[in-house]
């Protein structure tokens, strides 16, 4: 979507300036004579703030024609909002020579540094890169870590990149996905010497704070940073893999587990997976909902059930408020306990929830109090003591299983960063495989009688999320999991099913989180106490009240851990007057803002007690306002500011003059859950509901069936990773049977 605003707003300008008479080349050329060029489009690539800002710029017979700037990567209120305005610069100045938007420093260095990448390219011209100087130099960036900047030493040797080496990070605290970037990433730099080399898919904000601390580096050696993106040449090889039984496409938690499945049947396995590691975002959660696990009830329940599965689905079937998916949910609940054994007995999984209730073994429902023993947890690495921020180390448990289903048959096989992009059919119209693309440029045809589709929903996609729910939503661990799944389903000729069920958000925090040292960890920890607090008057996304400041719940709310997936946008903002502010400095926060904190995404402080004063408050709003998690002015000021009706603002605040600070909260979500419609075999179902007989969908990719439009995924606890043992063991055994049968 950013692309196509970029691309009309370059049209746009390419046009006015034909129309006022000035020649591009004219404006493009500082020295007032034009340069000499070919015609065509031309890219460049560089480290922004989080990501790779790319520019694509199309060059005609008198200048540019047209740039369109990608920084989807970036901080979407700063970074990603700044493209409209960088394009416009560039098509005025025809050339990189810009001012920037400020605010958007980093992102606006990127977007320059890509521009005259391409420029350079249709000049055919290349300056001399300085020479570096050689030493050992420090340097820091924000990264995905909250807690701290990821901090490195680079050694330059002989004038090149020699070692790159992390010293600290708190990347590390939340997930896997640092190490991937540390171990992929760093040798790729090392030997390409550029920092054109792509980043990493699936820890692509770790990858370009790695790629941030080489650059500030190769300045501090006396380098231009611009001369180190030397593009990285593409293999133009096409690899076609054929004869396998079953294509599972995707290898999160759904897709190892059908994997596992697949291959446990006898059927000849490959999986593709886009990102550096398996798991994709289940490994970001703690566990599955139990019912009634033999295993399970036997450790930890002296062989008694630990729920009643009629409840259970008695419940469901009320939430979801239609007999349509009966079937599936009747799947779901009375087989999950079966399938939970069998893998932990066929392929090893462990779950405990020790860590919480001692050796209790389950954890209690969210919503549900007499579901005393509803869920459960990985066990965290073989000695139950790896833990992260958003739940235990279970990648070890996936790769175990991964790795003995892939020795049940020697043809079985799977690959990381390949990323699938399209099914491939036959002159009929029926599925024989998928099209995918190798990190490194190669291009892979892969053949299969069957396919399981499991990339994990749309978070990923800002085109989708605003397509489904009018507006995207924050996102917790990796985007990889882009619609692409879904999108793959429907040229097939399937449909959708429940695709508005709000996305999984169990977590709250401000917008842009602070991650660099312009507040203290303790100061971080206040302002996001503010925003989380119930005790003030909270406003939509339109200037309206959503709630009044008297702790009250939104309305729909239902119980879930956190409210906000009600809210318009998955956002709203708490208002704070002068008076409270000073009232905070004097007399500290309330017992209401104090209480209030975030689950995972924390800064590693402290917030003071109630009635503690806050000396630096003042200082906490600048530094809010300056990363535009807080807006301050009177009602018209900040409705300006937020594009709001001013009159309806201040009817809001009650006051048109008084100033006021508004905090911003939003929603960070695991994922979607609405996808394709599935039958109770996990095929894909076609609009008239007949079944595509090879082609299946689980995970996110299908888990609309077991919810309802417009509401809370069924928000009892585990639900989701339940649902991955579900679908994928189904969809395992089904596809190797339909294979195997031809």
């Amino acid at each position: 979507m950013k692309k196509a605003i970029s691309s009309f707003l370059s049209t746009i300008l390419a046009a006015f300036v034909t129309v006022c008479g000035i020649p591009a080349a004219q404006a493009f050329a500082s020295s007032g004579e034009a340069p000499a060029y070919t015609a065509g489009t031309y890219t460049g690539s560089s480290q922004g703030h989080e990501s790779d800002v790319t520019a694509e710029v199309v060059f005609g017979d008198a200048g540019i024609e047209s740039v369109t700037i990608d920084a989807s990567g970036e901080t979407p209120e700063i970074g990603g909002a700044a493209v409209e305005d960088l394009t416009a610069q560039f098509m005025e100045a025809q050339s990189a020579d810009i001012d920037g938007v400020a605010g958007a420093t980093e992102t606006s260095d990127a977007a320059k540094r890509a521009v005259q990448q391409a420029i350079d390219a249709a000049a055919g011209t290349q300056a001399e890169a300085a020479a570096l100087t050689d030493g050992v130099y420090t340097a820091k960036a924000s990264s995905f870590g909250t807690k701290q900047q990821m901090e490195g030493e680079v050694t330059i040797t002989d004038g090149k990149i020699a070692d790159i080496v992390i010293t600290d990070e708190s990347d590390s605290q939340t997930a896997q996905w640092f190490s991937v970037a540390e171990s992929l990433l760093i040798p790729r730099i090392l030997e390409a010497q550029s920092l054109a080399v792509d980043s990493i898919t699936g820890a692509t904000t770790s990858s370009g704070a790695i790629k941030s601390i080489v650059a500030q580096s190769i300045e501090q050696a006396g380098g231009n940073v611009n001369d180190w993106y030397t593009p990285i040449e593409k293999s133009d090889e096409t690899v076609v893999l054929e004869d396998y039984d079953v294509i599972v496409v995707g290898l999160g938690g759904s897709g190892i587990l059908a994997y596992a499945a697949a291959a446990d049947q006898g059927a000849s396995v490959f999986g593709i997976e886009a990102a550096g590691e398996i798991g994709g975002n289940s490994i970001s959660t703690f566990g599955p909902m139990v019912v009634n696990s033999k295993n399970m009830s036997e450790k930890y329940n002296n062989g008694e059930d630990n729920i009643n599965a009629d409840d259970v689905f008695n419940v469901w079937m009320d939430y979801v408020g239609t007999d349509e998916k009966e079937d599936i949910i009747r799947e779901t609940v009375y087989r999950d306990g079966e399938i939970m054994d069998y893998y932990m007995d066929k392929f090893g999984f462990s779950f405990d929830g020790e860590s919480f209730l001692g050796p209790a073994g389950y954890l209690p429902s969210f919503v549900i109090p007499e579901w005393d023993k509803e869920y459960t947890v990985f066990t965290a690495s073989e000695n139950n003591t790896k833990w992260y921020d958003l739940g235990p180390d279970k990648t070890w448990q996936y790769q175990n299983a991964l790795d003995q289903a892939k020795a049940m048959n020697e043809k079985n096989d799977y690959m990381k960063e390949l990323r699938a992009d399209e099914l491939l059919f036959d002159e009929d119209g029926n599925v024989i495989g998928v099209h995918a693309n190798y990190y490194d440029g190669t291009q892979y045809e892969i053949y299969g009688k069957t396919v399981i589709i499991a990339t994990g929903g749309f978070l990923g996609s800002d085109e989708m999320m605003k397509e489904v729910y009018g507006y995207t939503s924050h996102a917790l661990g990796d985007l990889v999991n882009d619609g692409t799944g879904i999108r793959m389903g429907l040229s097939a000729g399937g449909t959708t099913y429940a695709l508005g069920t709000l996305p999984m958000t169990h977590i709250s925090q401000i917008p842009n989180i602070i991650r660099d040292d312009s507040l203290t960890a303790d100061e971080k920890s206040i302002l996001t106490s503010m925003a989380l607090a119930t005790d003030v008057k909270e406003i939509a996304d339109d200037g309206t009240v959503l709630v009044s400041g008297d702790a009250e719940s939104l309305e729909g709310e239902t119980n879930l851990t956190v409210e906000i997936v009600y809210a318009p946008g998955f956002h709203y903002y708490n208002v704070y007057s002068e008076e409270d502010i000073a009232n905070i400095k004097e007399n500290g926060l309330s017992e209401n803002q104090a209480a209030a904190f975030p689950i995972a995404l924390t800064s590693g402080g402290v917030t003071p007690a109630a009635g503690t004063p806050i000396e630096t408050i003042d200082h906490i709003m600048e530094v809010a306002m300056d990363t535009k998690n807080a807006f301050y002015g009177n009602a018209a000021e900040i409705a300006q500011q937020l594009g709001w009706d001013a009159d309806v603002l201040a009817e809001s605040l009650g006051d048109a003059e008084g100033k006021y600070y508004l905090i911003e909260v939003c929603g960070y979500s695991y994922g979607t859950v609405g996808g394709l419609d599935v039958d109770v075999n996990m095929n894909v179902l076609r609009e008239d509901g007949t079944p595509i007989e090879n082609l299946f969908a689980i995970g996110q990719d299908s888990q609309g069936v077991e919810n309802k439009e417009g509401e809370a995924y069924t928000p009892w606890g585990g639900q989701a990773q339940m649902w991955i043992f579900i679908s994928g063991k189904i969809a395992g055994d089904k596809a190797a049977a339909v294979a195997m049968a031809e």
